[in-house]
């Protein structure tokens, strides 16, 4: 599994700790940083809050800017 470099781009951006940023999704702070480290996936219904959470700090953007480039 690919490290999620970009998703750790975008948050840190954005102004989210992994702290706040797993708070906002509703899972534990130790479930997101497996998941941003590529250890686990994100699932496609996180993905979207994500892109959601992000899109309202930062403008648009989308799920592919977020995890695939």
């Amino acid at each position: 599994m690919l490290k999620n470099s970009s998703i750790k781009r975008y948050r840190q951006f954005a102004g989210y700790t992994q702290k706040s940023l797993s708070s906002e999704l509703n899972i534990p702070l130790s479930t997101y940083r497996q998941k941003e480290q590529g250890r686990t996936s994100f699932s496609d219904n996180e993905k979207e809050k994500i892109k959601a959470i992000f899109s309202r700090k930062i403008g648009r953007v989308t799920i592919d800017d977020i995890f695939f480039n």
